[in-house]
């Protein structure tokens, strides 16, 4: 009797079609969607190949309609570089610095000062010296043209002074 009893089970149940589906075989029509991820800060220093010359004609370039370059400046005495080319559609890029701070300071030297240079290609488009006031200042540079590749190099005056900060350029 069991045997009779699992025999017509089994039997029903090759009688139902499968539904087994396996995860290669699903069909959509949604498009994959891969989220973008911010890049990380930046960290240019002159004692290393990130930030201490101006970006190379194969370098990278980054959207600044996409999202913001987030930069750190560490330990500089002269002049850092962004590390990649930047574009923007808005026709202006925005340069913001906060925490800078003289890490090494030489008596009588001038300290609050930065000046921050846009380039592209062809050369200096740009700068604007601004004081440091509380450890931040900003610059914005306009008649940016969409689709042109630029460059953001942040001086500070050659008196011996070592500085770091951090910050931020947007369009």
């Amino acid at each position: 009797m069991k045997h009779r009893f699992l025999t017509l089970i089994f039997s029903c149940c090759l009688l139902i079609p499968s539904t087994t589906i396996f995860a290669a075989e699903v069909e959509s029509d949604k498009p994959i969607v891969t989220e973008y991820q911010a890049e990380d800060t930046h960290y240019l220093t002159e004692d290393l190949t990130r930030g201490s010359k101006k970006p190379s004609a194969s370098a990278s370039v980054h959207k600044l309609s996409v999202n913001n370059y987030n930069y750190q400046l560490t330990d500089f005495g002269y002049k850092l570089y962004t590390d990649k080319w930047l574009t923007s559609s808005s026709g202006k890029i925005r340069v913001s610095l906060s925490n800078f701070k003289t890490i090494k300071e030489y008596s009588g030297a001038t300290k609050n000062q930065i000046t921050f240079r846009l380039y592209d290609s062809s050369g200096l488009v740009t700068s604007s010296k601004k004081t440091v006031v509380s450890g931040s200042a900003s610059a914005s540079f306009s008649n940016i043209k969409s689709g042109k590749k630029y460059y953001v190099a942040f001086e500070v005056p050659t008196n011996g002074n070592r500085y770091s900060g951090k910050g931020y350029i947007s369009d």
